[in-house]
């Protein structure tokens, strides 16, 4: 008899997400608790709390993953960003982003609701959210320097989650999808007036 494959780090820590991710999908956020989390694990107690102390520390690594899937889809599509049309290739990415149905979607929507409630979540969202600005300063080399300015880059990011909200709460996603072209042009209409206002201020 073969002896079982003994898992590393990664592979026991993406146990232990695969099992989050179905829990609160079931659960919902704020009802998952770490029991169930390792109920869904081949692992011990004492294994899954070598990893993770609270079921926020996981989620948080989830969603840390769901934005490198998202950075992945960017980078792929960098050859499609012209010199000059920055504004116009990340407005397409933002509205992909918006329609786009995938595993960490859901969660991030059940983050957003569960946020309001819970001051821990508040600051994961500020840290995701630095995150994603160095993020995209690495992969887009020419980044505009306007978009990162903090009440901009807050409302953008306000208006992106909304949007998200509606698209899976309000189940407006096919909707979005017919009308993508006028979603990506009130993105262009945005960054434009925060371009404005940048350089005003400065």
């Amino acid at each position: 008899m073969c002896a079982a494959k003994r898992m590393n780090e990664a592979e026991r820590k993406k146990e232990i997400m695969n099992s989050a991710m179905k829990v609160i999908s079931t659960k919902g956020l704020t009802k998952t608790t770490m029991e169930d989390i390792i109920a869904g694990t081949t692992l011990s107690k004492g294994g899954v709390y070598h990893y993770y102390k609270s079921v926020n520390e996981v989620f948080k690594d989830i969603m840390i993953l769901g934005m490198e899937y998202r950075n992945k889809i960017i980078q792929e599509h960098l050859i499609e960003c012209k010199k000059g049309f920055e504004k116009e290739f990340i407005a397409k990415q933002i509205v992909d982003k918006i329609i786009d149905e995938n595993p960490y979607m859901p969660l991030y929507v059940e983050f957003l609701i569960a946020k309001k409630r819970n001051p821990e979540l508040n600051k994961i969202m500020i840290e995701l959210q630095e995150q994603t600005k160095q993020s995209l300063k690495t992969i887009m080399k020419d980044v505009p320097e306007w978009l990162f300015n903090p009440n901009g880059f807050q409302f953008i990011s306000d208006f992106i989650n909304t949007l998200l909200l509606a698209s899976n709460v309000l189940d407006a996603r096919e909707n979005f999808k017919k009308n993508r072209r006028l979603l990506e042009e009130m993105f262009i209409y945005i960054f434009n007036q925060r371009r404005e206002d940048f350089y005003e201020s400065l």
